[in-house]
Order: C-alpha cells, then sequence, then structure tokens
C-alpha cells in the first residue's frame, strides 16, 4: 500500500502547462492550482519533459481520486440513470436545477456538471500524455509509465463514454492549434492499445487482496481493460470479434491473482466489503474519503446534508423487506441504533435508541413510497442507501480515506454479462448465483440478459466507479425509458452534448446529434 497517506493535502502537483494548452481546448475555469510546473520548455518552445515522473504519477492518481465526489462525474453516472435521483427540499438542493436536468433528460450543452466532466477528463489525458511521451523519460521507471498508461486510458475511456468522441493534444501543441478530435473507433482503439502495452509489459504489480490495493497493479487494469471491451458494442454501434471472450479471460485473470467474493463473517457482515481491513474482494481502493457518498444520503440530524436517494422502483427490485432474504437490504431503522447500512428505511434512531426527528420536528421515517416529484419534497422523503459502515461513537458516520473503487463482485457480473453477450468460457448462472448466495438469496436456475440487469443494479446500486449505472442501461437499451420522476424518452441522449464552449473554441468538434 505505497502510496497510502491518512491525511490529505491537496495536490502535489499542479498541472502546470497542461492547464495552458487546455485553454485552446476549452475556454472554461479548470481551477487548477497554479503551485508549481510539472513540465519545462525547450529554448525552442517545444515540450521538454515533465520536472518529476513521480509528482505527475501522483497529480494523475489524485484527480482519480477527486472520482469520489457525488458531483461532476458521479452526477453523469448515476444520476442520469434509473437508480438515483437528488430531490429539492425546500430551499435545499435546488442548485438552479442542475440535478433535475441529469434526471430527467433535459440537459442541454451549457449543463454545469457535463462541462465539468469534459474539462476534468481531457485535462488528465493531457497531463498523461506528457508523462508518457520521449521527452520525460529522464528519471521515469517503467512501472510509472505502465500505470500512467493506463490512467491515460480510464481517462480517454470515460470522455469516450460520455460524448463518443475525444479532442486530443499533443504535447506540442501550442494554444494557437486546435486539438485534433479522435473518432469513436479511433479513441478506442488508443484504450485498447495503452492497456495491453501496461498489462504485457510486466511493469504491474501483480498482488492479490493482501498486497497494494491503492496503486494500478495488473488486476486492476484488467478489470479496466474489461469494462471497456463490455461497453465496446454500445460504443462502436458493434463489439469487435472476440471482446466478449476477452472480458471473461480477464476477468478468469484477476480471479487467479486470488481475489474473491469477501465472505462477510466479520462485525458488519455483507457490508465488510466496505472494509479493507477484512477483505478479499477489493481490486483497487482510492486514498481519498468515503464521506461524499455517506452525507450526502442522510439527514442533518444524522450529520448529513440530506440530497440523495435511491428510487424507491430499485429498492423492490430486491423484493423483499427483510434482511434475512436480502444482505444487501441492511437493517430496518428502528432495529439498528445509529445509522444503519444498506437501504436506510423506516423510523432513524440515534446512537442510543432515540427516535430522531427532522428539523420540523416530525419522525424521521424513510418510507418505501414512489417517488412523485423532484421538485416538492419534505426532508424524509426517498429510502437511502449507506454501504460504508464505520461509525463513531455517536454511532453515525466516522468516514475513512479508503474509498471502494473496483470490486470482484463487478467483474464476476462483467464475466456473466459477456457469457450471455456471446462469449465462451463463461459461466453466468454460477456468477450470478455466487453473488446471490453471499447476500442469502436462492439461488437461479437459469438466467437472460434481462434479468442480470437487475442483478447488476441490486448489487451495484450507487457505486458508480468508471462508468457507472448509465452505461448498463445504454448496454440494456433503457436509457432511454421512463422511470420515477423521469418522463423524457430520448434516445439522443446516450451521448452528453459537447460543451458549447469547447465547440466555440475547437472547429474539429462537431455536436452531437439532437443537440
Amino acid at each position: 500500500m505505497m502510496r497510502k497517506k491518512m491525511f490529505k493535502k491537496g495536490l502535489v502537483q499542479s498541472l502546470g502547462l497542461a492547464s495552458l494548452l487546455l485553454l485552446g481546448q476549452s475556454c472554461t475555469d479548470l481551477e487548477v492550482p497554479l503551485q508549481d510546473s510539472v513540465s519545462v520548455a525547450q529554448s525552442d518552445g517545444s515540450f521538454g519533459g515533465v520536472v518529476s515522473a513521480a509528482n505527475s504519477l501522483e497529480s494523475l492518481y489524485n484527480n482519480l481520486e477527486n472520482l469520489n465526489a457525488q458531483n461532476n462525474e458521479y452526477a453523469c453516472m448515476e444520476v442520469a440513470a434509473n437508480n438515483v435521483a437528488v430531490l429539492t427540499r425546500g430551499a435545499d438542493w435546488g442548485d438552479n436545477g442542475v440535478w433535475r436536468q441529469l434526471h430527467n433528460h433535459t440537459w442541454n450543452p451549457t449543463q454545469l456538471y457535463v462541462l465539468n466532466s469534459w474539462n476534468n477528463r481531457n485535462s488528465q489525458i493531457l497531463a498523461a500524455t506528457q508523462l508518457l511521451d520521449p521527452a520525460s523519460s529522464a528519471g521515469r521507471t517503467a512501472t510509472q509509465v505502465a500505470q500512467a498508461q493506463v490512467i491515460r486510458a480510464i481517462n480517454t475511456f470515460m470522455v469516450l463514454n460520455f460524448f463518443g468522441q475525444v479532442p486530443f493534444r499533443g504535447v506540442n501543441d501550442g494554444v494557437d492549434v486546435d486539438p485534433a478530435v479522435l473518432s469513436a473507433q479511433e479513441a478506442f482503439d488508443l484504450i485498447i492499445s495503452d492497456l495491453d502495452a501496461a498489462i504485457s509489459s510486466g511493469d504491474l504489480h501483480t498482488d492479490g487482496p493482501d498486497g497494494d490495493l491503492f496503486t494500478i497493479g495488473e488486476a486492476a487494469a484488467r478489470f479496466i481493460r474489461a469494462k471497456v471491451n463490455l461497453n465496446s458494442g454500445s460504443i462502436l454501434g458493434a463489439a469487435p470479434a472476440g471482446a466478449m471472450d476477452a472480458v471473461i479471460a480477464d476477468v478468469d485473470a484477476i480471479e487467479d491473482f486470488g481475489f474473491m467474493l469477501d465472505d462477510g463473517d466479520g462485525q458488519y457482515g455483507y457490508f465488510d466489503i466496505w472494509d479493507l481491513s477484512t477483505n478479499d474482494e477489493v481490486i483497487m481502493a482510492l486514498d481519498t474519503g468515503t464521506g461524499q457518498r455517506v452525507f450526502n444520503m442522510i439527514h442533518p440530524n444524522q450529520t448529513g446534508w440530506n440530497g440523495f436517494v435511491t428510487l424507491t422502483e430499485t429498492f423492490r427490485l430486491h423484493g423483499t423487506n427483510d434482511v434475512a432474504d436480502d444482505a444487501r437490504l441492511g437493517l430496518d431503522g428502528p432495529d439498528f441504533n445509529g445509522l444503519s447500512t444498506g437501504y436506510l428505511r423506516g423510523q432513524q434512531l440515534d446512537g442510543s435508541g432515540a427516535p430522531l426527528q427532522d428539523r420540523q420536528g416530525t419522525d424521521l421515517v424513510y418510507e418505501d413510497e414512489l417517488l412523485t416529484s423532484l421538485e416538492i419534497n419534505n426532508e424524509r422523503n426517498g429510502i437511502r442507501v449507506v454501504k460504508y459502515p464505520q461509525r463513531g461513537d455517536d454511532g453515525f458516520p466516522s468516514p475513512t480515506n479508503d474509498f471502494v473503487w473496483l470490486r470482484f463482485a463487478e467483474a464476476l457480473l462483467m464475466r456473466a454479462e459477456a457469457g450471455l453477450r456471446g462469449g465462451t468460457g463463461a459461466d453466468p448462472v454460477a456468477d450470478v448465483n455466487l453473488i446471490r448466495e453471499r447476500a442469502g438469496v436462492p439461488a437461479l436456475g437459469s438466467i437472460t440478459l434481462e434479468e442480470l440487469n437487475d442483478e447488476i443494479t441490486k448489487e451495484l446500486n450507487t457505486e458508480a466507479n468508471i462508468a457507472g449505472n448509465r452505461a448498463v442501461q445504454i448496454r440494456f437499451g433503457t436509457f432511454a425509458d421512463t422511470w420515477e420522476m423521469k418522463t423524457v424518452q430520448d434516445e439522443f441522449r446516450r451521448l452528453y452534448p459537447i460543451p458549447a464552449t469547447a465547440l466555440g473554441s475547437n472547429p474539429n468538434l462537431v455536436q452531437n446529434e439532437g443537440y
């Protein structure tokens, strides 16, 4: 766990030249702290390499850790999908409609979180490209190269998955040069090339669950390659020959490293998954705070800020309200002193077992009722999801810096899906049943793709890492459907719009259909 730091102090390095060059790509404020430069220029103005390969790589990791946030990429992955909503409660969470736009699919090319996601990920493609450039070879290790290749692949995939095209600026392109734009196929090829090179290099660590979870190893790289190949059909129009077989092979290799489903026999039961001290399931964690994925769901009287909920339809997919029938539900509110884990429902209690109230003096009861409005809600509407089990003496959350990012359960679900989509060598029923049986849910005798979609949602609800539930829905053809509080059925919204500011500054970009 070489990168593990108990206290974050912000970015070690800024993007320096990367931020300057990106001004030619977008006219928006990238909010890059100008503390130090990560690059040097030659006398002729050409790129002279990064000052410190170690610091540049650390900066790339730090930016990945920003994916723990509740807005920007996470919002585009989960709030726009059919499992999470952000409810306006009086004067709280209105935010000029930015959350409602995502949930009801009414966004436009000026949508704030779409713009931020564009800027965030594109800036990191350039930063990784600078580190990978031959001019940066002095003092750079082979392991740093391999990790930077994977990080560039992650960022390129996120841009491709969101926007269907990827601007690419060379390290020697000045601000007067309009970045070239990679087509979906060209961007996909770059992603796979980076991942293939990193994995085949032998320069990534091969640790299993007892090793370094905070830097990219071969298992994490294979997980990402499997995810890219699994989404290839929806990105390219048709999956390349052998893509599903490649997914299965990568998950098999991850399993060979010793990763497996956590057995849930620790103090938190099923939710031991989110406790790295006793865990065989987490393939990669981010050294960043877990609080935003807890506090955004819970009421101020539980120390939270009370905006996010899961959709009631998603909760009801489990088909039960009894934790004995499905461990993923967690204990009902009245059965747990303090904040429970899983789906928070029913009367909420403080650490001593006393019933909590909302700020108007009404009992704080999260009810199993269909949600009807994004705009008008009380403080109690909506079932919440909390997966991190760490609690303080008062029974309320005590967040850590162990952010679970990639886990083996998702790898099993990817292998199962690849098998159902024509890949060979997988046993989809067996993989799904491992997950169901761990949760105490009866095994299935068979499974269809439609049924697998529900299994993915039940296991991974709210967890978005690199593609999220949005990508799942696009693969399964449900992203244009209606759901709770969502009526718009525009097929073109499978892609987000190119931000207006980016279009205005780079004539090589072409706006996506429908915008």
